[in-house]
């Protein structure tokens, strides 16, 4: 009448505990939403993906939006990323379902593309539109990506540091084609922890991340 456990049963029991044991781990992780923002053109795709994968792709529709899941490590903390690389078309179009979604953003141009650039402005006044009158601000990176298009440069970099600081955002000068060699890693990897730093000092943990 009573038969040994089957083996399946036992197997299916494991299973179940490992998924509890993930989900508990999960809940137990820190997490943000990163919003990528930007015109067509400006890379911002290109550089969620090096960041992803250190792997450089050239070409995306840019009628297609994506969120990427990923479990980074800084400083021996786990933490875990939500990205969603943005599809707007030269300026924000219902653009509630990011605000309303993301922890932080990354607003990025193309050093090469002054309309790019100018197009930064739409993103940043609404994010700043958005964020009156809530409790908290937002990080914000202004990127300016295609570093690699130095001879081309329609966009100073005193441009870029004079727009960041009028919204108070940090800002960079990175790019997603270059090889992934040693100072250019230094640069993405230094954005990376800056803008988590500013999402957890926002969110109230304490986490050292490396500068």
């Amino acid at each position: 009448m009573f038969g040994k456990v089957r083996g399946g049963g036992v197997a299916a029991l494991s299973a179940a505990s490992e998924r509890e044991r993930e989900r508990a781990l999960q809940a137990a992780t820190p997490g943000c939403n990163i919003g990528v923002l930007g015109c067509p053109g400006s890379g911002k795709s290109a550089l969620t993906v090096k960041f992803l994968t250190k792997r450089f792709i050239s070409e995306y529709d840019p009628y297609l939006e994506d969120t990427y899941n990923t479990e980074e490590t800084v400083d021996h903390q786990s933490v875990l990323l939500k990205i969603m690389d943005t599809a707007d078309q030269d300026k924000p179009a219902n653009s509630e379902r990011y605000l309303t979604w993301a922890n932080a953003f990354i607003v990025v141009y193309s050093i090469d593309n002054r309309k790019s650039f100018e197009g930064c402005l739409h993103y940043l006044n609404a994010i700043s539109t958005h964020a009156k009158g809530l409790p908290h601000d937002y990080p914000i990176i202004l990127l300016g990506n295609k570093l690699d298009m130095e001879r081309y440069r329609q966009v100073s970099k005193s441009d870029g540091l004079s727009l960041a600081s009028k919204y108070n955002c940090s800002f960079y000068e990175v790019s997603a084609s270059l090889d992934f060699e040693k100072r250019n890693a230094q640069r993405l990897n230094k954005l990376a922890h800056t803008m988590l730093s500013a999402i957890f000092y926002l969110s109230g943990y304490e986490i050292s991340f490396c500068k």
